[in-house]
């Protein structure tokens, strides 16, 4: 009975935390979702033996339940089995922090142990930040994207600030819980003040959240404003944007659609990824077709400068990196590129290659251990296999030095990442995606809320050009503006105040994760050193 106890109980935890997450709106969930889990783990911890392996089933059941419903449509392609894949290896690393939780708990104390959670989880959260597997999609933090209001002190700890809230209060929720159902006479003293506890972790936040979100609503706005443009030309992915006998009709589309808002007041218009998919080459990209013809087509607005995605090659005379490609039988290489350019008719061209590239799709993670697998890369159309990156990204300037930060897709994902632009002097956020691969599932909307987080963090305006959808303006509230349906071809246009401050967080990234994972590893050589020592 209790083993079927425990199976219900990783099972709600696991429905809980779908039902909470972006778009849906029930938030509050997130509030309660691991206590299911958090029981079930205080129930075996009275087994003597097995007791790890059995925590490790139960969260594996919670983690995989909560990755399936929650990023299903990984799988809405070509290559199903790739969204099973991610979503069975993604669960299994998540149970590494909660397994460590209950060993360090039944090998200390209870106190060090519910301490140790959100420090083994936060851990892990920064590694998969920063590693070649990295897939933060389902970091808690990012749970609360379609909540601004609520989440207004992200400029201070960044997402993982959210997770940590998440978690301190699933434990105290957890610790109260248990002492009810225990009703031990000496607990009520106990319950009182965890309580007290839990209302100051609930409440502090949100009312400090409250008082940030007017002060940053009622500061006076700036000297520089830009007038920009945004086109989503709606072409479909895998039936017309990668057949290039229809190139000339994508390109026609884009200048049309512009032609409706652009005029000689126009400093920005932004272009979706890819959307020019032929490939440039870019050893030679001041002569080729398509950007003269870029070019001559911007001369009629003098003011604006174009920022639009495209792929691009760079021709080696050998293998430079190791995701160079050969052709000609060996004698010559090349390196494909996910690609982001600033183009006006007076100025030299300005180019960022996408530096968070999306495992297994646009690169092989760890290619000196895993080289082997480069042709089971999936074919999102265009080139497959790993892509060339650029180490750190590149900040697009105007003429009057204002700086476009030019996020490619996934990269809008890594806060800390986009801290870098604007660290080198990036003062508007333009993010330009292609999420029509995954049709219309729920990945699109989550894509569109966790880069309107980047707004709060650095306190940058957002202009968003998605092919299919969402495009839309985010002000530096993280408040969505002006969104265009998804599937359908629009053009938007917006006048966005440039930013010049430096938040906490753009100042020092993702301190929270490498704090925690100090912490963790202490914990755990502490952890060894017991054990020896024993």
């Amino acid at each position: 009975m209790n083993r079927l106890i425990n199976i219900f109980l990783s099972i709600l935890s696991g429905l809980l935390l779908y039902a909470g997450w972006v778009p849906r709106p029930m938030f509050v969930a997130l509030f309660v979702a691991f206590i299911p889990l958090l029981w079930a783990e205080h129930q075996l911890s009275y087994i003597p033996k097995k007791s790890n392996t059995r925590v490790w089933l139960l969260s594996y059941v919670s983690f995989l339940l909560w990755n399936v419903l929650v990023t299903w449509w990984v799988g809405n392609t070509t290559e199903p089995f790739s969204g099973v894949l991610a979503n069975v290896l993604n669960a299994l690393l998540m149970t590494v922090p909660f397994v460590l939780f209950h060993i360090t708990k039944k090998r200390t104390n209870p106190l060090l142990g519910y301490i140790s959670l959100p420090m083994y989880w936060i851990a892990f959260e920064y590694i998969h930040l920063n590693w070649d597997l990295s897939w933060p999609w389902l970091n808690l933090g990012n749970s609360l994207a379609r909540y601004p209001y609520w989440i207004q002190w992200y400029e201070y700890t960044g997402v993982l600030g959210g997770s940590l809230w998440l978690l301190s209060i699933n434990i105290l929720g957890f610790l109260i819980l248990r002492n009810v159902v225990l009703s031990a006479s000496r607990a009520k003293t106990l319950i009182i003040r965890q309580g007290v506890a839990l209302f100051a972790v609930i409440g502090i936040p949100m009312i400090a959240s409250a008082l940030i979100y007017h002060k940053v609503s009622n500061a006076s706005a700036g000297d520089v404003i830009k007038t920009v443009v945004v086109v989503q030309p709606n072409i479909d992915p895998y039936n017309e944007k990668f057949d290039f006998s229809r190139l000339r009709e994508q390109m026609d589309k884009l200048f049309r659609l512009s032609g409706q808002q652009c005029d000689s007041t126009t400093d920005y218009l932004v272009w979706p990824e890819t959307a020019f998919p032929q490939g440039i080459l870019e050893n030679n990209i001041v002569e080729d077709e398509t950007t003269l013809e870029l070019k001559q087509y911007m001369a009629q607005y003098p003011k604006a400068d174009l920022i639009t995605g495209y792929s691009g090659y760079l021709r080696y005379d050998s293998a430079e990196t190791e995701t160079a490609r050969t052709y000609d039988n060996g004698k010559c290489c090349f390196d494909a590129f996910n690609s982001a350019m600033q183009l006006n008719h007076r100025s030299p061209i300005q180019i960022h290659h996408k530096s968070k590239l999306v495992p297994g799709v646009e690169k092989m993670p760890y290619p000196k251990l895993f080289g082997f697998l480069e042709s089971l890369s999936l074919d999102m159309g265009g080139m497959s296999g790993s892509l060339g990156r650029q180490e750190k990204p590149s900040v697009f300037f105007s003429a009057d030095s204002t700086g476009v930060a030019p996020v490619i897709c996934y990269e809008s994902v890594y806060g800390e990442y986009i801290t870098e632009y604007v660290n080198r002097g990036a003062n508007l956020i333009f993010i330009i995606t292609n999420d029509g691969w995954w049709g219309a599932t729920d990945g699109h909307i989550q894509h569109l809320y966790y880069g309107a987080m980047r707004a709060i963090e650095t306190r940058r305006p957002v202009a968003r050009s998605a092919n299919t959808g969402i495009s839309c303006f985010v002000n530096v509230l993280g408040e969505i503006e002006q969104a265009q349906p998804y599937w359908q071809e629009g053009v938007i246009k917006q006048r966005l105040e440039a930013g010049f401050g430096k938040t906490f967080y753009v100042r020092f990234g993702d301190y929270m994760g490498r704090i925690m994972l100090y912490l963790s590893a202490l914990i755990l050589l502490y952890l060894i050193y017991y054990r020896l020592k024993k």
